[in-house]
């Protein structure tokens, strides 16, 4: 996956996300793997419009310009999320552990939230270490699980 190897460092959005400098993105993999993958923190926000986006991010955003204009086609605003941190899980998280452990689990369409018990009940304590939790600088308890096809 591009987040991981670092060829995508923003992740892109038609649509502000609920998210801000600090928190916990938790990275599901769709297609043919569904399965929660890693998690990356967010560095930052990106309120732009297109135009800035690709010329801060286009090389950075896992899209050909084309992609890129037909994604946000008839905005005249665009939000990127800045990847700071990345954690991949050794071992993915399958979407029926996911659903015997948080109760009928969905795999997002696009993002979901979560707070911290749903993603410890997951099998996430590999991202949330005891050191990530603590030196956490939102403070917010809550992370946001997003679908990367």
């Amino acid at each position: 996956m591009q987040i991981f190897s670092g060829t995508k460092t923003i992740e892109l959005r038609r649509i502000r996300p609920r998210v801000t400098s600090g928190d916990l993105v938790i990275v599901y993999a769709s297609g043919s793997q569904k399965a929660l993958v890693g998690a990356f923190q967010v560095a930052n926000v990106i309120v732009a419009s297109p135009s800035i986006i690709w010329q801060r991010f286009g090389l950075k955003s896992g899209l050909t310009k084309t992609e890129f204009d037909n994604y946000f086609t008839d905005l005249e605003i665009g939000f990127g999320i800045e990847v700071a941190r990345t954690w991949k899980l050794a071992v993915p998280v399958e979407l029926a552990t996911l659903r015997l452990q948080l109760g009928g689990f969905h795999a997002p369409q696009s993002y979901r939230y979560l707070n911290i018990a749903e993603v410890v009940n997951m099998g996430g304590m590999a991202l949330l270490g005891k050191k990530q939790m603590k030196r956490h600088p939102s403070g917010c308890d809550r992370a946001c699980a997003t679908d990367r096809r």
